[in-house]
């Protein structure tokens, strides 16, 4: 995993969000997230931590998927994530989805993805199919509740690495 594209989020504007701290804010100024995790997770500097009210609860952006259509929100009562699906522009239609139990789950999740995209394993390589089946097992135990319905998020995202359709970069 390339460590130095995960760059902590502002500790001094998480903690006016969260006063009470946390595993959260320790996440986010720790660690933090990706900038850009192989464009499954990219940062917006111009719209971090932004604050909404979802479904779900009052939330702040963390970042989007490439298409910049869907978008990863903390929600901060539960600290769990969400996706909000659709453009924020008010002219269409959103949904919304649980796609992490907390901000650990989508670090470890996106780590495992990270170093799948980063790998440099083909699909013709011998072993490969059983390097998928650890990398989709790595993931699953990175957040178990995220893969616990086969609709959701990241179920369907390492379910194409099964299948082939997504592959490492380079393969």
């Amino acid at each position: 995993m390339v460590e130095e594209s995960w760059l902590p989020y502002d500790g001094v504007a998480l903690a006016r969000l969260v006063p009470a701290g946390g595993e959260v804010v320790d996440a986010l100024v720790g660690r933090g997230l990706p900038v850009d995790c192989c464009r499954v997770f990219v940062r917006d500097r111009g719209r971090e931590l932004e604050v909404r009210e979802l479904p779900a609860g009052r939330a702040v952006f963390l970042g989007a998927f490439e298409d910049g259509v869907n978008s990863y929100w903390l929600v901060l009562g539960s600290g769990a994530v969400w996706m909000v699906r659709g453009y924020d522009d008010g002219g269409g239609e959103q949904g919304y989805e649980l796609v992490n139990s907390s901000v650990l789950g989508l670090q470890r999740v996106l780590a495992v993805w990270e170093e799948f995209v980063r790998s440099g394993w083909s699909d013709e390589d011998d072993g490969y199919e059983e390097y998928v089946e650890g990398v989709v097992g790595r993931a699953r135990d990175g957040d178990p509740e995220a893969f616990g319905d086969e609709e959701a998020w990241w179920a369907r995202h390492f379910e194409e690495v099964e299948l082939g359709v997504l592959v490492p970069e380079g393969a």
